[in-house]
């Protein structure tokens, strides 16, 4: 429901204010409802099998600027023009156990569709106070393919996980109305964790993970314009970053427990081999050629140590 008490308009095709409502009283009303199923058929004690469906709407929506990274990222609510995202998916999965249940297997495959999708319209003006006369909406298509191998018993436990996966926009008048990646499209995303007891008051832990790079739109050439550098984009996030990875290590140490009070200390380094995973490019013109262009790379966080002391009573 959108409550009223602000302002709301009313535009034309071409985005453009053609009337104001300011009411106190609900401007729009949105019912949907959300139904989830799921079954599972289990053939014996170590293998299964499931398949599910789910409808999710989303009623908050972030919109992104695919050229830039945050702060430039907006968070706004349903209006009388912006409606809530619905998505709908089903999945199907195979589940297995090992040796009494030491090791887990699974393979789950996923289909989802998305409507009332979001996007800038091409060259957006983010600072425009009414951000509906900004943007576009079409629909989005998300699928892929989860692996995961996991152990759960002994002194070295952990898991393995990959998955392979799209995810699209279709938007009318964005990337010639054709399909194209949306900014968390991540072709790859893999996740390998361990944990070690060393004793039964210490333990080391280990976690690497490795992502394909977010899809972005880059500047595809340049022209001058009265002396100006204007940059010119063609596919809306036909570029990637580059990919993302780092190794993150731990070691947690337990204190003797007492009758009513336990507590352990841990110590951590987050990105240890010092990774320099991209935040954002930016472009420039040479300084020393004018006709070169030069990408300027900004990373956070290179590395980042921690400790904490954790306590119950």
């Amino acid at each position: 429901m959108v409550l009223g008490g602000s302002n709301y308009y009313i535009l034309d095709n071409f985005k453009n204010i053609i009337d104001t409502i300011n009411q106190t009283s609900p401007v729009k009303n949105y019912i949907n409802i959300e139904p989830r199923l799921s079954m599972n058929y289990i053939f014996d004690n170590n293998n299964s099998l499931k398949i599910s469906y789910s409808r999710n709407t989303q009623n908050l929506h972030l919109i992104n600027n695919s050229v830039t990274t945050s702060p430039t990222d907006k968070w706004v609510m349903n209006t009388n023009i912006i409606k809530p995202e619905i998505g709908d998916q089903v999945s199907l999965g195979y589940f297995r156990n090992f040796k009494d249940n030491t090791f887990e297997f699974s393979v789950e495959t996923y289909y989802k569709w998305m409507q009332n999708q979001i996007d800038y319209k091409d060259a957006a003006d983010e600072r425009n106070r009414v951000i509906e006369t900004q943007l576009l909406y079409g629909k989005g298509r998300a699928y892929g393919v989860e692996l995961l191998l996991k152990k759960n018993k002994g002194k070295l436990t952990g898991w393995i996980g990959y998955t392979l996966s799209r995810t699209e926009k279709q938007i009318d008048g964005v990337n010639k109305d054709q399909w194209y990646p949306a900014r968390q499209d991540r072709t790859h995303d893999i996740s390998i964790v361990a944990m070690y007891d060393i004793s039964k008051r210490l333990n080391v832990s280990a976690i690497w993970v490795y992502q394909t790079g977010n899809a972005v739109t880059f500047p595809s050439g340049k022209y001058e314009i009265a002396g100006q550098t204007t940059w010119l984009y063609t596919d809306r996030n036909g570029y990637r970053m580059p990919d993302y990875h780092r190794l993150d290590l731990g070691l947690t140490y337990k204190f003797k427990e007492k009758k009513h009070f336990n507590s352990e200390l841990s110590f951590s380094l987050y990105n240890v081999y010092g990774r320099e995973n991209a935040y954002l490019i930016s472009f420039e013109q040479s300084s020393s050629d004018p006709s070169k262009t030069v990408a300027m790379q900004t990373s956070l966080f290179r590395w980042v140590p921690s400790i904490s002391w954790n306590f119950k009573f």
